[in-house]
């Protein structure tokens, strides 16, 4: 028994018998002489050392090692149809894999509903997400490891940007904590006597500078799950993106907090967000349409 000459044909073959219920049917489907597919089929049977079709009735019917063997032929099959489509797509430029930085604070139906449809539109391009701190997506995208950005508008002007929605913060704590339990609003300066959670790169990528920080106790993390975790259990106090926390307010989770001020103004930041690349970076077939789909939804 030798399997090194095992070929495609053989699978096709052997399937349109199996989906056309006979030798003489899979011969008209596939438009050949019937003893071409006998002949076929009996070395593939005997390449792999047993009959897959029981053939003392009218019609073949397939052996318990052919049922066993005909997912896998399929799936062959399908393989070798998505390495063409493939292959084809990367011939006519289409990426074969796109890295995406994404900002924590962005709303994850924005995510989930734009990828959704990416998945369905572009189903052999690989996607790899790195979820970052505002400095940390920026930094990816500025050396590379990114090919776009979903970033907070802030960001330099040396990344040509789509407008794609907008971050609204919101300070929180849980009802337990000292500033859940304050009804109405209250000085911003009590703020300070209260450990606030920050969301905070790595030292190597941090820029240094500080958005939103009133406490003098804060404490720095780099996901923001990890910040909303802590301050779900009491442990402090932050600001966090709106889309993340509605449904906690809604159920009394936690308690949207309302400081009289916020770093001068009377009203909580609100910045855009952006779908962003670099100028000088030629995007394919896939990652031009990732940046008008996310664009559509400003």
């Amino acid at each position: 028994m030798t399997m090194d000459a095992l070929t495609l044909d053989q699978f096709l073959v052997f399937v349109a018998i199996v989906e056309e219920g006979s030798f003489a049917a899979a011969a008209r489907h596939m438009n050949r002489a019937q003893s071409a597919i006998t002949y076929t089929i009996q070395k593939l049977e005997e390449q792999s050392g047993f009959p897959l079709f029981d053939r003392s009735a009218y019609r073949p019917v397939l052996t318990e090692a052919g049922k066993a063997l005909v997912p896998r032929a399929r799936r062959i099959l399908s393989d070798v149809a998505d390495w063409r489509h493939q292959a084809q797509g990367i011939s006519k430029g289409l990426e074969a894999q796109l890295t995406l930085a994404i900002v924590s604070y962005a709303p994850a139906t924005l995510l989930s509903h734009v990828l959704g449809e990416f998945n369905r539109a572009f189903p052999f391009v690989e996607i790899r997400i790195f979820t970052e701190t505002f400095d940390a997506a920026a930094k990816a995208l500025r050396d590379g490891t990114a090919d776009l950005g979903l970033l907070a508008e802030r960001q330099p002007d040396e990344f040509e940007r789509r407008v794609c929605g907008r971050i609204d913060l919101v300070p929180v704590a849980a009802p337990t904590h000292p500033l859940g339990k304050i009804d109405g609003p209250f000085s911003a300066t009590i703020l300070r006597d209260y450990t606030q959670l920050v969301i905070s790169s790595a030292p190597q990528v941090d820029s240094g500078r500080d958005y939103g920080v009133h406490a003098a106790n804060r404490w720095r993390v780099n996901d923001l799950q990890t910040k909303h975790d802590l301050i779900l259990a009491g442990v402090g106090w932050g600001s966090m993106p709106r889309s993340r926390v509605e449904g906690d307010i809604a159920a009394a989770r936690l308690i949207e907090l309302r400081p009289e001020s916020w770093e001068g103004s009377d009203v909580m930041p609100s910045f855009p967000l952006v779908i962003a690349y670099r100028k000088e970076k030629a995007l394919g077939p896939a990652g031009a349409w990732l940046i008008e789909k996310f664009a559509s939804h400003r």
